[in-house]
């Protein structure tokens, strides 16, 4: 199975990608904590924006994922092909 990122700032900042795929051999899906995990291994400088990748708040609060339009859960599952989107949180007042 493939899943592909989509890198918006400050991911594609930080790792200076604007796409990554990533492929889990054998599976036909994974939980998007899952791809969080793999994300962080993979690309340690990432762990400077996901201080968690299992924390609601800690993921959140720096990253909105979507896919299709619809935000990502950590509990959401994750198919073959699916593309999914990062965007920095954004705050202000």
């Amino acid at each position: 199975m493939v899943v592909r990122v989509r890198l918006f700032s400050p991911f594609s900042v930080v790792l200076n990608e604007k796409f990554l795929n990533f492929e889990f051999k054998e599976l036909q899906r994974i939980k998007f904590e899952e791809l969080l995990q793999e994300l962080v291994q993979k690309y340690p400088a990432v762990k400077s924006l996901l201080p968690s990748t299992s924390d609601h708040d800690k993921v959140y609060g720096n990253l909105v994922p979507i896919r299709n339009g619809k935000v990502v859960f950590l509990n959401d599952e994750i198919f073959d092909n699916d593309i999914i989107e990062f965007y920095g949180s954004l705050s202000g007042g």
